[in-house]
């Protein structure tokens, strides 16, 4: 097949946020059977990528983009009218098989095509705008969320398939409008499943990974700091709680300059070397949408992980066998002091993590339901 993608984010090896991971891993398993076109916004420090996409691509067209330093919502929402419609362009002039558009906002511009298409929903856009209000009411709570509603909406209906990563997600779309299409299919992300599972950890280690721009990883890891850390470290002294992503907010940073046992390291190269040092992963999700990758990457290192309710949603691990869930603060820190003061027990869950991880969230097993998905929309 000859097949367009649309993303807003270069995937390329080692990118540094998980829906390019996802975009990445997908793009090189199609480019091994099927020609594959990708139009994506390039920011200025993406440059030295571009070879590397080429290599899997038949043809590269880029949309040089930087994000403002302030995030400036207008400029970003403009990026993405820029990129559906060049997409547009770019669908007139060729004879693709498939289109498949990354990220729902993506396809704010985007026109229905007369050809397959695709939406990959990484997440659902009003998920975090129905906790928000869930947890506080407010009208102007209700009015976003009446915006996003229509928005999710109207960019759904473009599309003759829309692929959530949960059963969640899916059936949050489906109560906004019955006639759509929508299927389950998650993203493969490329999990480490090939180094051996038992590796010398740091003891008493926590760890917290993300991409530190976006408000819900900050507002996880002061949860975590500010309300779960002091109960551990009251019965721990030692302990450590690692936090490490890029782009972290001056406050954090200035947190970790007053307390030795908070690290905050920025950007690092790897990040599977923080999931391979650490002793336990927490992971005190708020807010969020799609599947939470981190938490899967922890466990496919062998890595315990703590999460929340949320945190669990589209990953559906056994609570107490592979997982352990809490949603406040003294549960959470209870069963993180479970796991700090038992290594044996560490190791169990963590192998059960694994186990499960590698059962459920193969590369292999979700891109050949993936493959399948395309084959049934474009009657193969």
């Amino acid at each position: 097949m000859k097949i367009l993608i649309v993303t807003p984010f270069l995937p390329y090896p080692g990118v540094p946020h998980a829906g390019g991971i996802a975009v990445y891993e997908n793009l090189k398993r199609l480019s091994q059977v099927h020609e594959v076109y990708l139009l994506a916004r390039l920011e200025p420090s993406e440059i030295q990528h571009i070879d590397d996409v080429k290599n899997l691509c038949k043809e590269v067209h880029l949309y040089p983009f930087k994000t403002p330093a302030n995030r400036n919502p207008i400029s970003i929402i403009a990026s993405y009218i820029t990129l559906g419609l060049k997409a547009n362009r770019l669908i007139k002039a060729n004879s693709f098989d498939l289109v498949q558009v990354e990220f729902t906002e993506t396809g704010i511009a985007f026109r229905r095509p007369g050809i397959p298409s695709v939406l990959v929903a990484h997440d659902v856009i009003i998920k975090p705008a129905m906790r928000r209000y869930e947890a506080s009411r407010g009208f102007l709570n209700l009015l976003k969320l009446k915006a996003l509603q229509l928005a999710e909406r109207f960019i759904a209906r473009k599309f003759d398939i829309v692929l959530t990563m949960s059963k969640v997600d899916r059936d949050i779309l489906l109560s906004l409008d019955k006639a759509l299409t929508v299927e389950v299919s998650t993203n493969p992300h490329g999990l480490d499943f090939g180094r051996e599972f038992d590796v010398k950890r740091e003891p008493l280690s926590l760890l917290f990974v993300g991409a530190m721009q976006r408000d819900l990883n900050v507002d996880a890891a002061l949860y975590f700091y500010q309300k779960v850390f002091p109960i551990i470290r009251r019965e721990i002294p030692g302990v450590k709680f690692y936090v490490v992503g890029g782009n972290p907010p001056d406050a954090l940073l200035k947190m970790a300059e007053d307390d030795p046992s908070l690290i905050v390291t920025g950007f690092v190269k790897d990040i599977r070397e923080y999931f391979f040092k650490t002793t336990v992963f927490v992971s005190p999700m708020l807010v969020g949408g799609g599947i939470i990758v981190k938490n899967l990457q922890a466990m496919s290192c062998g890595l315990p992980v703590v999460t929340t309710s949320i945190g669990n949603e589209g990953i559906e691990a056994v609570p107490g066998r592979d997982i352990f869930i809490a949603d406040e603060p003294g549960d959470f820190a209870e069963k993180v002091l479970m796991l700090l003061k038992d290594p044996e027990f560490q190791r169990k869950i963590g192998f059960n993590g694994r186990s499960f991880a590698m059962d459920r969230f193969s590369d292999d097993r979700l891109f050949e339901r993936r493959i399948k998905i395309y084959e049934e929309l474009c009657g193969g």
